[in-house]
């Protein structure tokens, strides 16, 4: 059976490629690790809340994350400025990838994750998410670093300028990028 503490323990004091083993081990049960994550991170419907809410554990060198995301949802481009290693445990995350071009970005591939999967994301990755199907997606996302303190970028997904990343301006995007609002003039 998946065991929370255990899995922090085992993060703590890694390096990305040590931590992605770890959350590859882990999904090999993922009815355990889904009980134990709704066990421990109840109460919110998908897509409320913000990403503290969500916090397993947090300290300045490393940040656990039940992630949870609505059917349909899409991201703006956006980066996390430290390592990021991502499993999916229920559901399908695909990731599109960037590069920076001066002020701007540039498409530079993408990455479908199912469930069982594991990516590693570097210091420098610049990423949008969607999930594509018609039930929510649940991840455990592991970062090195406090992501919710982190002062990081997001990308206008209309004209891809950078700006700082904001959970309300975050969430703005992904509202107009799911078609549930127009685009800001």
């Amino acid at each position: 059976m998946f065991d929370i503490d255990q899995f922090v323990d085992d993060c703590k004091g890694k390096r990305a490629s040590a931590v992605k083993e770890v959350l590859e081990k882990a999904l090999r049960d993922p009815e355990g690790v889904k009980q134990a994550f709704d066990a421990v991170v109840p109460g919110k419907e998908v897509g409320q809340g913000n990403i503290a809410d969500m916090a397993l554990y947090k300290s300045p060198e490393l940040t656990i994350l039940k992630a949870a995301v609505p059917a349909g949802f899409k991201s703006p481009p956006h980066d996390h400025r430290m390592w990021a290693v991502i499993g999916v445990y229920e559901g399908q995350e695909n990731n599109t990838f960037y590069r920076r071009i001066g002020e701007s970005l540039a498409r530079a591939g993408g990455k479908d994750l199912k469930a069982g999967d594991v990516m590693v994301l570097g210091v420098d990755a610049v990423h949008a998410i969607e999930n594509p199907l018609d039930r929510a997606l649940y991840a455990i996302h592991v970062y090195g670093g406090n992501l919710p303190n982190a002062k990081r970028s997001m990308w206008n997904p209309f004209t891809l300028q950078e700006e700082p990343c904001e959970y309300e301006g975050l969430k703005d995007y992904a509202r107009q990028l799911m078609g549930k609002e127009p685009p800001a003039a």
